[in-house]
């Protein structure tokens, strides 16, 4: 009699738990459709979605020692959520190879890259001779570096920039472009572009820069993009790493969860929105020229946001959720884990390959796309 009740209750605590998770997974992957003007908590839930699937994968190994019924809770709302599950954690399998008449004639390699100023996210004491970076950059050889938090490009002994390094990335991209003030923005092509002018308000013009690339006979437009950042300060991340630490006890717990409240959503729900604004003045951009495009930089978001969402449209496709496999993160500073640098394109381009550099010298990591152009363009 004990032994049943025992089950029972095991039984309708396990239905009470993966339900809540499967309807949280849902709720998480879809949370981009939502406007953050209205609805904030849905961008906010949208951030935690990889720990809701890991959740769900330790709910379905409890699951076969509790009842093996309740696997398929999770399983369902995995199967509701896939669209946006794959966006986050594409399953393309295998590479494209492209022969010696497509890599000549018909395709080329775009890096996005947040660079941090060229700084060195690991401290000044690192053993490189040069610019981990810059070294980064050259050794890859993409044919178009899009840029972000770039504003000069000139010798710097505290930061290992040698003359050497500057002179091979003149001779590498005859064709670049560095925007200085608020825009940090820069723009490097071993192809002649030219910059577009855009109208959008000032209040957002700092986050953009639109560009015409003229690559092997073919005309395509370029949006680098550094869209608005939650803007924390040094005391708001030693709160995030506090929160994310197990309390010692349930009054800690209660002041960290209040303070949470007050600083970190409060200045999360802030950028949600202004970067609402940012992404409709992008899309209006993409829009009012047509044509093919690329979109691309720090969009400061996760996959399948609102922001993207907005941009991306009906017609623009995300080059990672094409050719990538599994998740990744391209931001990893202050424990803040997340993809928030994408790349966005559309008319007459596929996306065959993206690659994310494995180097820690900026607190973002690079993405290097390989585009083949539509045969028929």
């Amino acid at each position: 009699m004990l032994k049943r009740i025992f089950k029972s209750t095991l039984l309708a605590l396990g239905i009470g738990v993966n339900s809540l998770v499967a309807l949280l997974t849902v709720f998480s992957a879809y949370g981009g459709i939502f406007s953050p003007e209205s609805f904030v908590i849905a961008s906010i839930a949208l951030m935690v979605l990889p720990i809701l699937l890991i959740a769900g994968i330790l709910l379905i190994i409890a699951d076969f020692f509790i009842d093996k019924r309740l696997v398929f809770i999770i399983v369902g709302c995995w199967i509701a959520s896939l669209p946006s599950i794959l966006v986050y954690s594409p399953v393309n399998i295998g590479k494209k190879s492209l022969t010696d008449e497509q890599r000549e004639n018909d395709s080329f390699t775009f890096l996005t890259y947040n660079v941090l100023h060229l700084w060195d996210f690991r401290g000044e004491n690192t053993e490189t001779e040069c610019n981990a970076t810059l070294d980064y950059i050259l050794k890859t050889d993409a044919d178009i570096v899009n840029l972000q938090e770039l504003e000069s490009l000139k010798v710097n002994k505290r930061w290992k920039i040698t003359a050497a390094q500057i002179d091979s990335i003149k001779a590498r991209y005859p064709y670049r472009l560095i925007e200085t003030g608020s825009k940090q923005l820069t723009l490097m092509s071993k192809y002649p572009f030219e910059k577009v002018k855009t109208n959008v308000p000032n209040n957002v013009d700092y986050a953009l820069s639109c560009y015409k690339l003229h690559i092997k006979d073919r005309d395509i437009h370029l949006i680098n993009v550094h869209l608005k950042s939650i803007g924390l300060t040094d005391d708001d991340k030693e709160l995030y790493k506090d929160a994310i630490k197990i309390p010692e006890n349930k009054q800690e717990l209660k002041s960290e969860l209040k303070q949470v409240k007050s600083q970190l959503i409060s200045k999360l729900s802030d950028a949600f929105k202004v970067r609402a604004v940012q992404a409709q003045a992008v899309r209006s951009v993409v829009d009012s020229i047509g044509g093919a495009f690329i979109v691309a930089g720090d969009f400061n978001d996760v996959p399948n946001c609102y922001t993207i969402r907005t941009i991306r449209g009906d017609d623009m496709n995300d080059a990672y959720a094409d050719a990538a496999f599994g998740p990744t993160i391209t931001y990893h500073g202050d424990k803040f884990y997340f993809r928030i640098d994408h790349v966005l394109y559309r008319g007459g381009l596929q996306a065959i390959d993206i690659e994310r550099g494995n180097i820690s010298s900026s607190d973002h990591n690079p993405l290097l796309t390989t585009f083949l152009f539509d045969p028929i363009q």
